[in-house]
């Protein structure tokens, strides 16, 4: 169709390596607030509570007769004990980094399609690692989209940090239509009643989807909606501060005056010593 291919970026002939630094960057204590905050592990099932605490299904399981949060003791509103929301954020931040674990082991990932070669790409679009081969034929199948493809040496000597920002999927938001994503219909257009991104051609074609807004500014909406939810959040941590240092201070003012009680007594005790001594010498 005379169309120009995008440029895919991938391992190019004559280009030398990048060897890993001598010391890994340490990643495990960034990022320990993506495990579960019950058994401090791993978990694909990631529960968000209504006090925002995380906890894996085994922990909520265990601790279902109680129906409170393990961890500040809220109570659970869900007659099961288990939460309706995942954390889907700390689910694919550990998928993401279980893929940089891979990266940085001394073996090295294997091919995902082929199972056998070693990888020598990631292409972070189709969430893969891709040998020399398979990789020729992925640039074949995808020459029309824009894949972001890097070899496995170069993500190796990033950290964890730059790892999870350089392979960020892009921003466009595709038609939740089944086929259509794969596709690669892209959405403008957001129906509030179903609560779905749709092209154009659903948009128009299919009369069940109304009304419609610009993708845009439901997506401008929502992001105020957030900001204001994170105003409100740090208006009540501050009033939860303010009230936990004049808890503290008056812990503080309470233990000083259980001090001062005690040195009175021990000066009472001792003055009444004193005078049943001298009564018994008189």
């Amino acid at each position: 169709d005379g169309a120009t291919a995008p440029k895919e970026t991938g391992p190019q002939p004559g280009t030398p390596s990048c060897s890993p630094p001598s010391h890994p960057p340490a990643m495990e204590d960034d990022f320990q607030f993506v495990l579960c905050e019950g058994c401090r592990q791993e978990s694909p099932n990631l529960k968000l509570l209504t006090c925002l605490h995380t906890l894996c299904l085994d922990c909520l399981s265990e601790n279902k007769p109680i129906r409170q949060c393990p961890v500040c003791r809220t109570a659970i509103p869900q007659a099961s004990g288990i939460p309706d929301m995942d954390n889907l954020l700390f689910t694919n931040l550990q998928a993401k980094l279980s893929i940089y674990k891979k990266i940085r082991d001394s073996d090295g990932p294997n091919c995902s399609r082929c199972r056998g070669e070693s990888a020598t790409v990631w292409c972070s679009e189709c969430e893969e690692f891709l040998c020399a081969k398979c990789f020729e034929d992925h640039q074949w199948f995808f020459k029309k989209r824009s894949h972001e493809a890097r070899k496995v040496e170069e993500l190796r000597a990033e950290s964890a940090h730059q790892f999870l920002e350089d392979t960020r999927k892009s921003c466009n938001l595709f038609c939740s239509r089944p086929g259509h994503t794969d596709q690669g219909h892209i959405s403008s257009i957001y129906c509030k009643r179903c609560e779905k991104a749709l092209c154009c051609s659903c948009a128009l074609l299919d009369s069940q989807h109304a009304p419609f807004c610009d993708i845009r500014s439901e997506t401008q909406r929502r992001q105020e909606e957030l900001g204001t939810m994170n105003q409100e959040l740090k208006q009540k941590r501050s009033g939860f501060e303010a009230t936990y240092a004049a808890l503290q201070d008056e812990a503080a003012r309470l233990e000083e005056a259980q001090r001062e009680m005690r040195e009175l007594i021990g000066q009472r005790v001792e003055q009444l010593v004193r005078l049943i001594r001298q009564e018994e010498e008189e």
